[in-house]
């Protein structure tokens, strides 16, 4: 199984496409080694999924959804089987592909697992995508043991999207259920937590016909063409044209995916939490330091980072340690210390920066405002436009 690390790059620019102060959701995908003709290929399939979560954190922010993904690895392996309820067994069962998936889940800080595979097969026939379940309680909501789904990569992320709300405890709707009765479209985490649409289930296109994410390829037994199918979860709180004759995106009673959604978004981020070594570090002395000395720790767990000497020169990516409390990073050459201002200042008890003397004034002093005589400066600094 091969891991494309340099995704991370990618997911710090599709991240920004997501919601300011949004929850962060972390995505593991798993892609079978049929999709790769060659290794060339790999980068190709890499900014593909970079491109569904930006599409993805787009749907979130307009359903006004406070939910925002991020790519934190990305596997490729040979999977299994083409068949979507062989490939989720093989997943609950961490074999043919999946080797460790839990474990990698808590490396990486992955809250949701995806296998993304080519002509997937539903019951023999060619199908989009399929999530474990359903998750209706809180406890299957907030675990990554049952935080995965299967789809077909020609899909894209419509289809993410709305695997990933069953995992989130949503459903299909009350539409679904009168055009397809008795399969339990309507059991969610909460009665307001469906999908909402609106048609007559004659298979025929009518006006004022639509769709949402959770009502999903279910538009072609509606209306017959699939057209009308919005990327949006419901929200009665939304007007928009294209939500029927009326403009309405929901219903508070029956079609409010966007509350369940909001109500649980902490859940739904806090299943994983990555490891200090596997996060994106754009130096590589730093990264070097960090997984030589603190690999397997949790963010939450690193209280101290002991980094002189390294020739470092860049602290990009540290702005994420929240849980710092002393920092050696003396004798190096940073140029740039605002990653260190990002960091909570009433949780540092010392910040060593000896011997780091290109680091601007202005950054150092706005530093020694912050900490209150916990920082260690370097005898000289950068002046600015210098």
């Amino acid at each position: 199984m091969m891991l494309c690390r340099h995704v991370v790059a990618l997911v710090l620019l599709f991240l920004a496409a997501g919601t300011a102060n949004a929850e962060t959701i972390g995505l593991r995908f798993v892609v079978d080694n049929d999709l790769v003709a060659g290794r060339m290929q790999r980068p190709s399939i890499q900014t593909a999924l970079g491109k569904w979560v930006a599409e993805l954190n787009g749907y979130y922010r307009d359903s006004e959804v406070n939910l925002q993904a991020e790519i934190v690895a990305v596997d490729f392996t040979a999977v299994g089987s083409k068949e979507v309820m062989q490939i989720l067994e093989d997943m609950a069962k961490e074999r043919n592909g999946f080797t460790a998936m839990f474990g990698r889940a808590d490396e990486f800080g992955a809250d949701y697992t995806v296998a993304v595979v080519s002509h997937l097969l539903i019951r023999g026939k060619l199908g989009c995508g399929r999530a474990f379940a359903v998750n209706k309680t809180l406890e299957a909501i907030s675990i990554s043991r049952t935080a995965f789904a299967a789809i077909d990569f020609a899909c894209g992320a419509h289809t993410l999207a709305h695997e990933l709300g069953h995992l989130m405890g949503l459903n299909h709707g009350s539409l679904v259920d009168q055009c397809d009765p008795g399969k339990n479209h309507t059991v969610a985490i909460a009665p307001y937590a469906l999908g909402y649409g609106v048609g007559n289930c004659d298979g025929k296109p009518q006006a004022g016909e639509f769709g949402d994410i959770m009502v999903g390829g279910w538009m072609r037994q509606i209306n017959g063409n699939g057209k009308g199918n919005l990327p949006i979860f419901s929200n009665p709180r939304i007007r928009d044209s294209r939500c029927g004759l009326e403009g309405i995106c929901g219903d508070p009673i029956s079609g409010d995916a966007a509350r369940a959604l909001n109500e649980n978004a902490r859940r739904y981020a806090a299943h994983e939490e990555p490891d200090v070594h596997v996060l994106y570090y754009e130096d590589a002395a730093l990264r070097a330091c960090i997984v030589e000395k603190y690999r397997g720790t949790e963010i939450a767990d690193l209280s101290e980072l002991a980094c002189p000497l390294a020739s470092i020169v860049s602290l990009a990516g540290m702005e994420r340690l929240m849980a710092l409390r002393n920092i050696d990073l003396a004798g190096n050459d940073i140029r740039d210390a605002s990653p260190l201002e990002m960091l909570p200042a009433e949780k540092i008890l010392r910040l060593d920066l000896r011997g780091n003397h290109r680091i601007s004034c202005q950054s150092l002093d706005r530093l020694s405002a912050k900490l209150s005589g916990k920082l260690v400066r370097p005898a000289t600094c950068r002046a600015v436009g210098r």
